[in-house]
């Protein structure tokens, strides 16, 4: 084992301690320790602080949304924009991506704004991705089918 695997070794059992401390404070928590290990996986993984807090707040928000706590997701989703514009914008595309990922298509709209800001901040990796996701174009009635509209049915 090399010196930069032991490193890779580290920042991934970090980001599994934060993933588990979220899952852990429950969907109504504060995320305390979750944003301490955020805070930590930052400075050491030499990740940005304002990326990888609004993240943070971001998994938080959506743990406490699907377990139907829906004021406590809002005043976490509201909290991401603590953490600056750049961070929010970053996570709002890379959830908008993951999600085009998985479902393995997205609506035109929102995969032309994710290559864009793709191009803007410079990002080949994201825009690479997001180009290999299907668009979907409005009034589409089969989601396999991105290509085929509700009129020609």
């Amino acid at each position: 084992m090399t010196v930069e695997d032991a490193g890779q070794d580290y920042l991934t059992r970090q980001i599994g301690a934060l993933l588990e401390a979220i899952r852990q404070e429950g969907p109504v928590g504060e995320g305390r320790r979750s944003f301490r290990l955020a805070g930590h996986l930052a400075a050491e993984g030499g990740f940005h602080l304002g990326d990888i807090m609004a993240a943070t707040a971001q998994l938080l928000a959506v743990h406490a949304w699907n377990a139907g706590y829906v004021g406590a997701a809002e005043l976490l989703t509201r909290s991401m924009r603590d953490f600056g514009a750049e961070s929010e914008e970053l996570v709002r595309h890379l959830v908008r991506l993951e999600t085009g990922c998985e479902q393995g298509w997205l609506l035109r709209e929102d995969r032309d704004d994710l290559i864009a800001y793709a191009r803007r901040v410079r990002r080949s990796d994201i825009e690479e991705r997001a180009q290999a996701i299907e668009p979907m174009l409005p009034g589409v009635i089969d989601p396999e089918r991105p290509d085929r509209m509700a009129s020609e049915s």
